[in-house]
């Protein structure tokens, strides 16, 4: 009896507070995805509090905005991508490996409607995909895709955060991730972030920037810890999937290594004056050998400075550009590869992440994306061909990625869908991909310059690499412009509306059109397309942001301001609208007629 008061009491206790926080209306669903009718339909629709569990609410991370019907529809072949934002498809997910999947199989495959439902996102890791895969679990997958690794140290528990824990035991994390399900867990960690005085967190996002003082040497036992609970969760997710009768496929993570020197380097610890003063003299005597062109000589010294000290990441990437300088592309990949391991700011999936991964390919269908993009490239070695930056993809990138992956699935189809292949030459199916997506000039020179804006920025402009990676994306938004000329926009309109006409519901597509129409000064097409989005998809703010924006600059007041509070309703703390609704004068609900 007294075992029972003892856990029966506070059980009881704990449930009723936790019922009398719901009747309140406190705190928040925890699902990914959330019922939602629209237009008279039933949809599953992104949560977008979901990743409040592992970030400060000022960091959350959102899903891709879209909807997916429920129950699924007849005929169609419904495929989870799980992953990190590469998966996802930064930094446009209109452009994304899923939405090339998609479009490469429905270009071979016509007859059967292929939905490739992207529950990717950027800064998070296993520990969020776990959770991710076992409501996907729930939602009549035929087909997972995972693609993961590049944000274990640095996304949430990860050895380098910033977002709270360092590499805590598995354990712990999903205690506490548990405990954040329950009203009564959000109001503890509320409480708990109050009496420390708010979040240590940074109070707004700043990219990989944010991790900068959170180096790691290779060594460091909690990144050790880290691939101990990325093991773990890895296996957890494929046996979702296995229980779940989903068949999976997993991939290796490509990055680039060529062209992505180190975000940052650090010194072996224990090394005396001597020795640190040795190894300084003939790395610097390797630098000036490297830049006068004398790339054996500055081997030689290069090597003799890692004889004291070889985990100083940067020197790694100097001896790979000197090897590659001299034709030895095995050498220099092996020294790009060790650069990428001993990098102290680790946001690149490193060898053991992805030797981690290929042990877990035994129990599934597995592919080596990074072996087989090698293939594609002109040393063997990816690079800025493949690459915006350090992991994220170029559109050349994410469809060569999409075909590898395609070549996956296609052996997972059932055959009455295999035995309607239609077979073409790879560049006509790469026209008709260009084609669905509206891939158009304008978007390329609108993607590019996205990518030229993030590596303006720390800590890309620190990297030794940045000029004449700043130089190749520069060069590449000139090409684009030579091939623009005064018919361009034309052709381009015409591709966004042969596109939308074949998928009239694809928001994507629609969100692109209106940002086409906006920066053309054509406001009023941006609008109508911008409203489409809005009834599309009523449970997202950007939309009605947007419209709000541009109808403001048309001087459309009252409707701006309707739009601008709609956004807000939805996502109360989204500053832009907030200002914009400043700006137009309308401070209050009530103030609009």
């Amino acid at each position: 009896m007294r075992l029972a008061a003892a856990t029966l009491v506070p059980l009881v206790i704990l449930g009723a507070l936790e019922a009398g926080l719901r009747l309140a209306g406190y705190g928040h669903a925890t699902r990914l995805f959330l019922p939602r009718t629209i237009e008279g339909g039933e949809f599953l629709v992104p949560n977008e509090k979901f990743t409040h569990r592992f970030f400060p609410p000022g960091l959350a991370r959102v899903p891709l905005s879209g909807r997916m019907a429920a129950p699924k529809p007849e005929g169609t072949y419904r495929i989870f991508l799980l992953g990190e934002s590469a998966a996802y498809g930064d930094p446009d997910p209109s452009f994304g490996v899923g939405r090339y999947l998609e479009a490469l199989l429905e270009t071979r495959y016509p007859s059967t409607n292929f939905e490739v439902v992207c529950v990717a996102m950027a800064a998070i890791n296993s520990h969020v995909l776990l959770p991710i895969a076992r409501e996907c679990a729930k939602h009549e997958g035929d087909l997972w895709i995972v693609y993961m690794g590049n944000n274990e140290m640095i996304g949430p528990y990860g050895a380098g955060t910033v977002f709270g824990e360092k590499a805590p035991g598995l354990g712990f994390v999903r205690t506490v991730l548990a405990l954040k399900t329950t009203r009564v867990g959000q109001l503890m960690d509320q409480l708990i972030a109050g009496l420390r005085g708010g979040s240590p967190a940074p109070q707004s996002w700043d990219g990989i920037n944010m991790f900068s003082k959170n180096q790691l040497p290779h060594d460091d036992p909690k990144r050790l810890r880290t691939y101990e609970n990325f093991e773990g969760n890895l296996y957890d997710i494929l046996d979702v999937g296995k229980k779940a009768g989903v068949p999976v496929v997993l991939s290796t993570v490509a990055v680039n290594l060529r062209d992505c020197s180190p975000f940052a380097s650090l010194q072996a610890a224990g090394l005396d004056p001597a020795q640190l003063a040795g190894w300084k003299r003939l790395y610097g005597e390797g630098l000036a050998l490297e830049a006068r062109g004398s790339f054996q000589a500055a081997i030689d010294a290069y090597n003799k400075a890692a004889a004291i000290d070889s985990g100083f990441a940067e020197l790694h990437f100097r001896l790979g550009t000197c090897q590659l300088a001299l034709g030895d592309k095995i050498a220099a990949r092996k020294s790009f590869e060790r650069a990428r391991d001993y990098d102290a700011l680790p946001v690149r999936a490193d060898s053991r992440i992805n030797q981690i991964i290929a042990e877990a390919m035994a129990s599934v269908n597995g592919v080596d994306a990074g072996q087989e993009l090698s293939k594609v490239t002109p040393d063997g070695i990816p690079g800025q061909e493949l690459f915006y930056e350090h992991v994220h993809f170029t559109m050349e990138g994410n469809e060569l990625l999409a075909r590898i992956l395609a070549g996956k699935v296609e052996e997972q189809l059932p055959a009455a869908i295999t035995s309607q292949r239609v077979d073409q030459p790879a560049e006509v199916e790469s026209e008709a991909c260009q084609r669905r997506l509206a891939a158009t000039l304008w978007d390329e020179k609108r993607v590019w310059d996205l990518a030229l804006g993030r590596i303006s920025t720390a800590p890309f402009t620190s990297q030794s690499s940045h000029p004449r990676n700043r130089q190749y994306i520069t060069d590449r938004m000139d090409e684009v412009d030579s091939r623009t000329t005064p018919l361009s926009p034309a052709l381009d309109e015409q591709m966004y509306e042969a596109a939308l006409a074949a998928d009239p519901d694809d928001t994507l597509l629609r969100w692109n059109y209106a940002q086409f129409f906006e920066r053309n000064g054509r406001l009023t097409e941006a609008v109508n397309q911008g409203l489409v989005v809005c009834q599309l998809l009523p449970h997202a703010s950007w939309p009605h942001y947007f419209v709000g924006s541009v109808m403001a600059r048309l001087g459309r007041w009252p409707e701006a301001a309707d739009y601008l509070q709609r956004a807000l309703h939805i996502t109360p703390d989204l500053a832009v609208a907030r200002r914009e609704l400043e700006n137009i004068g309308f401070h209050r609900p009530s103030a609009v007629k």
